[in-house]
């Protein structure tokens, strides 16, 4: 007995070094799909004092590159969905028939997310104030929202889930955008097809679905689109949630693919569709773009690269408006997954304010915290205001210059104005139907 408790004490024991062993032979683990490692630890901190968590940097470091440590993971994983058929990646829900589903949109589908009615007012003025930038440059603006996978697929989501039946943020938002002109595309309808259009394995539509918003897009500006009617061939693709969820999985799924080469060329360097900035040239005969899109952009870029003779496409978030003047666009598109609408209260654009006519306001008294900085050429105000109505806009006024600020940022009802520095600066809000003046 003594021999076999022995037999098993050093069994164990080499199962557990095997991975540190395989760490200092075959090298650290590679990361998995948008897995970020932990950074290798230090003894000093970057001002030169001692590191008091050195320890746990260390385990932090080991706990992500131990050998074999993604093949473990994946095994996991694989149990996990065939014994009891759940997802062993917090990021990814396992639904039916082999879908996988991003785990953020579950906020979205279950209506636990439901942004206020200032919020969505805010989102609505924060995309006219960068439509009246764009019209003050000579540009055409436009709004699309990309839908989650799980608006336009909610069979095969999982059962214990249920789905909200009440209006989500983007038909609510759709609202306050036609309250306010601002010039916008839904895509739901377009995208509602017996065909897939987003991957099963991957939270983005497919080349097919890509094409179809493409057109939508154009029909909106009075153009004529076709992208989706070109000849699909099958090709196959690695699904970034099926990355998550099997790191070292090589599975793919068919899918539809475009059956000719791209017409459009490249202008600067290129690595990948994930590019922060992508330029594009081509013969397309619809003048210039300037699109600011997420990762939903990865399959709409190329389409659009061919329907405009150049365009810029960028990811910055939150929106660097300055590219404006860089680029001097005939249109300016806007694209955002709906789980991130609440960006557009959040992130607000970098933005030189345009002046606008005084408010005539009662004097509180009151006084209003300002954040102030340097940024992008500009001074940034920022703050927040306890009450005001929740269809508000809030100005500034700059050593006597009127602007509007952005209603997004942090805190309640938030702010931000980007415009000249200034000595004398007061707020105005609208609260109980009545303006109010507030110094800083």
């Amino acid at each position: 007995m003594k021999h076999l408790t022995r037999i098993f004490f050093w069994l164990f024991l080499g199962l557990c070094a095997l991975p540190l062993a395989a760490l200092l032979v075959l090298g650290p683990a590679e990361a998995a799909s948008n897995q970020v490692l932990a950074s290798a630890p230090s003894l000093t901190n970057r001002d030169g004092s001692f590191n008091d968590g050195v320890l746990t940097d260390l385990s932090d470091y080991l706990s992500d590159r131990f050998g074999f440590r993604q093949e473990l993971i994946t095994l996991q994983a694989r149990l996990t969905a065939a014994l009891f058929h759940e997802s062993a990646a917090d990021s990814v829900l396992l639904g039916s028939e082999g879908w996988l589903y991003y785990a953020d949109t579950l906020p979205d589908y279950e209506g636990t997310n439901a942004l206020t009615d200032r919020q969505l007012w805010a989102a609505a003025r924060t995309l006219r104030l960068i439509q009246d930038a764009a019209q003050a440059q000579g540009a055409q603006f436009l709004f699309t929202v990309a839908p989650n996978k799980n608006s336009l697929y909610p069979d095969a989501m999982p059962d214990r889930y249920p789905r909200s039946d009440t209006p989500g943020n983007w038909q609510r938002l759709r609202v306050q955008l036609e309250a306010q002109g601002v010039a916008y595309v839904d895509l739901t309808e377009t995208l509602t097809r017996e065909e897939p259009v987003y991957y099963r394995t991957d939270s983005h539509w497919n080349d097919y679905g890509a094409a179809l918003a493409h057109d939508a897009i154009l029909e909106a500006l009075g153009e004529t689109g076709a992208a989706a009617q070109e000849p699909f061939t099958t090709g196959t693709h690695l699904g970034d949630l099926y990355a998550m969820l099997y790191p070292t999985g090589t599975e793919t799924e068919t899918c539809p693919v475009l059956d000719r080469d791209r017409t459009f060329t490249y202008t600067a360097p290129f690595r990948s569709p994930e590019d922060m900035t992508i330029r594009t040239e081509s013969a397309g005969a619809l003048g210039s773009l300037l699109m600011y899109r997420d990762s939903f952009g990865n399959n709409l870029y190329a389409p659009l690269a061919e329907s405009f003779s150049k365009a810029c496409f960028s990811r910055s978030m939150p929106l660097q408006l300055e590219l404006m003047e860089e680029t001097q666009p005939d249109l300016v598109l806007f694209e955002l997954v709906e789980r991130n609408l609440s960006w557009l209260c959040t992130q607000p654009p970098v933005l030189a304010a345009l002046p606008c006519e005084p408010v005539e306001a009662e004097t509180t008294g009151a006084s209003v915290a300002l954040t102030i900085r340097e940024a992008n050429g500009l001074t940034c105000y920022s703050g927040s205001l306890e009450a005001l109505d929740w269809d508000s806009p809030v100005y500034l006024s700059l050593d006597g210059t009127y602007y509007e600020a952005t209603p997004a940022g942090t805190g309640d009802n938030p702010f931000t104005l980007y415009g000249p520095r200034a000595d004398v600066v007061r707020v105005y809000y609208r609260s109980g139907g009545r303006w109010l003046e507030a110094e800083t």
